[in-house]
């Protein structure tokens, strides 16, 4: 009797810790897979879409263009590793008018509308009408021009009704998507709003001459609000300041080696400091010798060294996952190699940086 009673209360315990371990680690793994599925959303270019986690069942919520929109986007979500069902509560835009019967007559002489969506990475969608097959081609294929082939959602339908100089327009803005870092943009038959961010002044003053010289005439309204990112920025102003630095001062190393000398140390710690004042951009790290040796070992050797620079900056704090390390050789030479004076220039590392998306 009293190992009964012993091995129920030894399961009532360990029922008890079981059940207080789940509870604890509840909140942690829905926090883990909202990540996860906000993460596949914005890759497949539905970044605004809004879920619900309630243990691994998510609700999905918001507003799309088509029906095929909102069963890709249950779909995504569904295909997120630890995600059990899909509640999926999605509107589709236009439903009530199909729901009550709307003749296609009066949708072809509904508002004539065409939309892009573009998020930071890379993805587009495109939804909305076209006059004919051979324009719908046309803009889907300038989209991927600008964006990648498989950057682009492509939900356009056939119908009559655009107006004179509409087309134009619309080809204009597929065929400058790619200088957006993000964009939102709807052209309808009576106007254009536009929402954007690029990487420079000079850029948003080219986008806007271009895409409002393309506008329809007459009184066709047009909103463009395009704005600089600021941590495109601070990229441009580390890259500039990358440049000014290594113009001035070189990182040297051991003699054939991607061993660097302690006089470069105060240049490095000078290059992180700037690096980390462009926290959201990528850098690439570029190594470069002379054409002494053979080819080969000129690829080998500059390849070494830009890891070894990779390697202090991330030991003075840089994340790693900001820094690439490139090796060119000596395929890039800027000087004359018959010299000593042009084959010390050409032995150099530069900094290159980006942002991602841009």
């Amino acid at each position: 009797m009293r190992k009964i009673v012993i091995l129920l209360f030894g399961t009532l315990l360990f029922l008890l810790l079981a059940w207080l371990c789940l509870g604890r680690h509840a909140p942690v793994i829905e926090k883990d897979l909202a990540v996860r599925t906000n993460n596949s959303l914005t890759e497949a270019g539905m970044g605004w879409l809004q879920i619900g986690i309630d243990g691994r069942d998510v609700i999905l919520a918001g507003t799309v263009p088509t029906a095929a929109l909102r069963d890709e986007a249950g779909e995504v979500v569904l295909g997120v590793h630890g995600v059990r069902t899909v509640d999926n509560r999605i509107a589709v835009e236009g439903g009530a008018r199909a729901a009550a019967g709307v003749s296609s007559a009066a949708e072809a002489s509904a508002p004539y509308r065409i939309r892009f969506l573009k998020n930071e990475s890379g993805v587009m969608i495109i939804d909305g009408k076209l006059p004919d097959e051979e324009s719908r081609t046309a803009i889907a294929e300038a989209a991927r021009q600008q964006v990648g082939s498989g950057q682009i959602r492509e939900h356009l339908s056939v119908a009559p009704g655009a107006p004179p100089g509409w087309l134009s327009a619309a080809e204009r803005i597929a065929e400058r998507s790619g200088q957006f870092i993000r964009m939102s943009a709807t052209l309808t038959d009576t106007g254009l709003q536009l929402e954007g961010v690029v990487d420079s002044d000079s850029v948003r003053a080219d986008v806007e001459q271009a895409i409002s010289s393309a506008l329809p005439p007459g009184g066709f309204a047009s909103r463009l609000d395009i704005t600089v990112s600021p941590s495109a920025v601070a990229a441009a102003n580390c890259q500039q300041q990358f440049v000014k630095l290594l113009a001035r001062r070189k990182i040297h190393f051991e003699p054939a080696s991607a061993q660097i000398t302690a006089d470069s140390y105060s240049l490095l710690d000078e290059l992180a400091s700037i690096a980390s004042k462009c926290p959201e951009a990528d850098i690439d790290i570029e190594g470069h010798t002379d054409a002494q040796g053979s080819e080969q070992m000129n690829m080998a050797l500059s390849q070494a060294r830009a890891r070894s620079v990779v390697g202090y900056l991330t030991a003075k704090g840089i994340a790693a996952g900001r820094l690439s390390a490139i090796g060119y050789g000596e395929s890039r030479p800027v000087a004359s190699n018959e010299t000593e004076a042009g084959r010390a220039a050409n032995r150099r590392i530069e900094f290159k940086v980006t942002i991602h998306g841009s």
